[in-house]
């Protein structure tokens, strides 16, 4: 069952309404939220949608938030990201959609420059260049890291061949967290369909079917996206590239040959991420094999030396069971009557021999 504390908006409009769904992100979502405190402009009403997290998000979320107007707090039971962001958009008064992910963060002057921007272009989607950084909030610098390698060819493509032909190879935009869309518009295209990986891709294809454009405003970074181990896209490639094609090739009319050259595009796509993937398991099962084999030599040593150690066990008992049973028996043979005979007589031959002078 849902619960719901939205607390009443003054009746003024607002112009921007900033939607945070949330999951099990208490570690990032104060900093995602006190970066759109923090923002330039003023007018905006953030609904943070909490999708059922298991961690201690609510508390922190009703302990730091409840009584600040301008935030909304939704609860609800875990229902996937794109119901969360449905569930925000459809409280929303705004009279635009800005997503932010709980793990992201605004730049001070985001919501003001894309709200410039809406005001005085035709423009289906806006976006901004944005700047990655690591789990602890430090902004990865390097160019060589692969995600900055695949980031600046994606900025690349868009800026040589458009927006259309540029999402054949890339989602340009990267994120949810960096859509700025009329509320209207949204509503129109239905919001977020459901898709584990890929709504906010199917997203932006649904714009361009509208015949509008997707725009990236400015040159300068206006949010950080944060990359770590819990990333949605990261936990299964291959099949967030089978629901991208499923996306493309279930939107594309037979009339747009740009879309049809999409789809064309990620079909060649799938073959590298395929072969890639093959790769990937045929590697596990060599490590898998190797790690056996290593595992059954280390095994085979063990119980050889174990064997051996064994054999000396054996050896040295058997051993100590044939010096008793020597030591019985000569002892056996000294206290034997013969035996005490025979030590008789030789003492007392010793004596004759002593006594005739045959011995000294």
């Amino acid at each position: 069952m849902n619960t719901t504390n939205v607390q009443k908006t003054e009746d003024f409009g607002v112009d921007v309404s900033v939607v945070i769904p949330s999951y099990n992100h208490a570690r990032y979502i104060v900093d995602a939220i006190e970066s759109v405190l923090s923002q330039s402009f003023g007018n905006w009403e953030l609904i943070v949608v909490d999708d059922g997290s298991t961690d201690h998000t609510r508390a922190l979320l009703d302990q730091r938030y409840l009584e600040n107007k301008q935030i909304h707090l939704v609860y609800q039971t875990n229902q996937g990201a794109h119901h969360a962001l449905n569930h925000g958009i459809a409280l929303a008064k705004g009279r635009y959609i800005s997503i932010l992910n709980s793990d992201d963060l605004y730049h001070p002057e985001r919501l003001s420059i894309l709200l410039k921007h809406c005001e005085t272009h035709l423009c289906g989607l806006a976006f901004t260049r944005l700047t990655p950084i690591d789990a602890d909030g430090a902004v990865i610098l390097n160019p060589e890291h692969p995600w900055c390698q695949l980031y600046a060819k994606s900025m690349r493509l868009l800026q040589e061949r458009g927006t259309k032909e540029a999402l054949a190879t890339g989602n340009f935009a990267v994120t949810t967290s960096n859509f700025f869309i009329s509320t209207e518009l949204i509503k129109k295209l239905g919001g977020f369909r459901k898709k584990r990986y890929n709504h906010d891709w199917d997203l932006m294809v649904r714009v361009l079917q509208q015949g509008l454009d997707i725009q990236c405003v400015g040159h300068q970074s206006l949010m950080s996206y944060r990359i770590h181990e819990g990333n949605t896209i990261t936990q299964n490639t291959l099949m967030a590239r089978l629901e991208l094609k499923q996306i493309l090739q279930s939107l594309v009319p037979e009339n747009d040959p740009y879309l049809a050259k999409l789809v064309l595009q990620m079909q060649v796509n799938m073959r590298s991420i395929r072969h890639e993937h093959q790769a990937r398991v045929v590697q596990k099962v060599r490590e898998g094999y190797d790690h056996h084999i290593e595992k059954m030599l280390v095994d085979i040593q063990a119980q050889h030396q174990l064997a051996l150690s064994q054999e000396q066990a054996k050896l040295q008992d058997a051993m100590a069971l044939q010096i008793n049973s020597l030591e019985r028996h000569l002892h056996e043979i000294q206290n034997s009557r013969t035996y005490q005979l025979s030590q008789f007589l030789s003492r007392r031959l010793n004596w004759v021999k002593k006594l005739f002078g045959l011995v000294k």
